[in-house]
């Protein structure tokens, strides 16, 4: 009926082939110049012309899924009506019948291909599986590890559990999310961030009180916990019942654990193995209180951050002032490193055993003391040190007593000790996510436990600047021709024995086969930022997305403007020679001072430049 009208009257035509056969059909009647139907056809153009060119049109609705508009109808098209014989709508109705036949078969075959069985769990399945988890970014990852580890998502401790918050592990956007009212393990989910319907972030919505669900703000379809679609506000509830029962409603949900007061996330498709807490199982860590935590988005790799948190060398220069000096700098002493593959890991885990990825211990110097440790790589993403501090040449000082004063006395080890616990998570090339555990022992007091949460936080801002211009620039310079990631080799010249565990983590990456450092789209870095202030924004990398710092900063700011309005007002009352001058005066002094302050406070949350030729 649309060709007896003419192509004049065409703006549009929905074409969808299912088949290989059923295009190559078309694509037969549509160039055979012996039908007036096959012109009138020919003048339906794509992106580069005819729509009978198939690495243009056919190939793209192929791979394309569900529903894709037609291309659009060439200016040039628009002619005068043709007139069509009996020979094509006699090839029309053919070519019609022939495609709608192969279209059963086809459906037919699939059909037997697959088990009922399968349909029916499918069926019965409302979440989406993670593996249709859309990448934002190319993983950093090696391919194994999403079915062998738990990825570290993001800490309890910082999370609003008033607001679902978005973040990126790994190259997948996610969006972490609480059940209000509701407390334990089992409170918390994680969801890929993007609502089924029109694919809008999740994030960007809110969590309904009423229902205690995840509701999209776009369109208001709402989620449970397990992921399944609860309300569809456009239809009935008698159609929305069919509607939520197709697998494709539903949101793509995680499998979840919480440990240390962080939630993990299971990205693989394969059942989880294990709880994140076993991590800690036989180690000095068991038994532990974990809290506090501080994290950060930082604009350099995964590769990058592990790598300079096993370096031991760079701490008297890169923090000097924070973690020592530049006079603690002496020849450290470390033995050649064990390595273990993820493949042995997961075996030996099997038989009981808590082994680790990767081990060393080393005896330097930091903070005037005598410091040796041990470190210990208990999956690709959580290690931590361990290890005391002794007095300078084996002898008690006054600076060694203070020091003990402190740090504390730790009556198991005879010293003072030294604990770090770090995970460190991929998120997508240059970038990484890092989570420090501020451990104690249960049932005592620890001098950070007493002080607001946000204060920690600063200074942990203050330590990460100190060495992200390094490596940031670093990881560059790495990658930048001739050099590359897979021949780090080449490129380091680590001739001492301080870098034996710089070498053992490279190796490893390589033999795990990790992307972030193998050729290809996942060792490609963006741009550098131009400004420095983009490079170490710390509100965006820290404070939009801790729940602690974000209420200080609006506290911060709240009393800014109440004391600018008392020294307003003091100024007003001064000069009206209202009341006690010596006081307005006072209060404005007061108040510029503080509302200076206060700004300068403020700015700790945004932006602080780190410059070391001024230290």
């Amino acid at each position: 009926a649309i060709l007896a009208q003419g192509n004049s009257s065409v703006d549009r035509i929905r074409m969808h082939f299912t088949t290989s056969r059923a295009c190559a059909a078309m694509e037969h009647l549509v160039t055979s110049a012996a039908s007036p139907a096959g012109a009138a056809f020919m003048t339906l153009t794509g992106p580069s012309g005819v729509v009978a060119t198939k690495p243009n049109f056919f190939a793209a609705k192929l791979a394309s899924v569900g529903d894709a508009m037609p291309p659009q109808v060439s200016p040039a098209a628009k002619q005068p009506a043709m007139t069509l014989d009996a020979g094509a709508v006699g090839a029309l109705l053919v070519a019609a019948s022939g495609v709608v036949a192969l279209r059963r078969r086809d459906r037919k075959a699939r059909r037997a291909k697959v088990p009922s069985s399968f349909l029916t769990r499918r069926a019965a399945t409302l979440a989406r599986d993670v593996s249709e988890a859309p990448e934002a970014a190319p993983a950093q990852s090696a391919p194994a590890w999403r079915d062998q580890h738990w990825f570290p998502i993001a800490s309890l401790l910082e999370l609003d559990p008033m607001r679902p918050t978005p973040c990126r592990i790994d190259g997948l956007n996610l969006v972490v999310w609480k059940v209000p009212g509701k407390d334990g393990e089992d409170a918390w989910h994680v969801f890929s961030d993007m609502c089924p319907h029109r694919l809008a972030p999740l994030s960007e919505g809110r969590i309904e009180p009423k229902t205690g669900r995840l509701q999209c703000a776009y369109h208001g379809w709402e989620f449970d916990g397990s992921g399944s679609c609860k309300t569809i506000p456009q239809v009935t509830e008698q159609a929305a019942e069919k509607m939520r029962a197709n697998p494709r409603s539903g949101a793509i949900a995680l499998r979840t654990e919480v440990a240390f007061n962080i939630v993990w996330a299971w990205l693989g498709k394969s059942e989880p193995k294990g709880h994140p807490r076993t991590l800690i199982e036989g180690t000095p860590l068991e038994g532990q209180d974990f809290f506090s935590t501080y994290t950060r988005d930082l604009p350099y790799g995964y590769d990058s951050l592990v790598e300079n948190l096993l370096d031991v060398s760079h701490i008297p220069f890169a923090h000097h002032g924070l973690q020592g000096t530049r006079d603690d700098a002496v020849p450290i002493t470390m033995p050649l490193p064990m390595v273990t593959s993820s493949q042995q890991l997961e075996e030996s885990s099997t038989q009981g055993h808590n082994d680790d990825l990767i081990k060393f211990s080393f005896q330097d110097r930091t903070m005037g003391m005598n410091r040796e440790a041990q470190l210990f790589l208990k999956s690709p993403f959580f290690f931590f040190y361990d290890g005391q501090f002794e007095a300078p040449e084996g002898k008690t000082t006054k600076e060694y007593e203070d020091f003990t004063k402190r740090r504390g006395y730790d009556a198991e080890t005879g010293g003072v000790a030294f604990r770090l616990q770090v995970l460190c998570v991929p998120v997508g090339p240059g970038f990484s996510r890092l989570i420090l555990l501020n451990a104690k022992k249960a049932g005592t007091e620890d001098f950070q436990s007493k002080l607001p949460r946000w204060v920690g936080h600063l200074f942990g801002h203050r330590f990460l600047d100190s060495d992200l211009t390094f490596l940031h620039y670093q990881e560059r310079n790495l990658r930048r021709s001739p050099r590359s990631a897979e021949a780090w080799q080449q490129s380091y010249y680590m001739p001492a024995e301080s870098d034996r565990s710089i070498s053992a983590w490279r190796q490893w990456l390589a033999r795990e086969g990790a992307r972030c450092v193998a050729e290809g789209p996942g060792s490609q870095l963006p741009p550098s930022p131009l400004r420095r202030d983009e490079l170490m924004d710390r509100f965006t990398q820290h404070t939009a997305h801790c729940a602690s710092c974000r209420d200080a900063l609006q506290s911060i700011d709240f009393w800014q403007r109440c004391l600018g309005g008392v020294g307003l007002g003091s100024l007003v009352l001064d000069r009206l020679a209202l009341g006690p001058t010596p006081l307005w005066l006072f209060g404005e002094v007061v108040a510029v001072v503080a509302v200076f302050g206060m700004e300068k406070l403020k700015g700790q949350f945004v932006f602080q430049d780190y410059e070391h030729y001024k230290s």
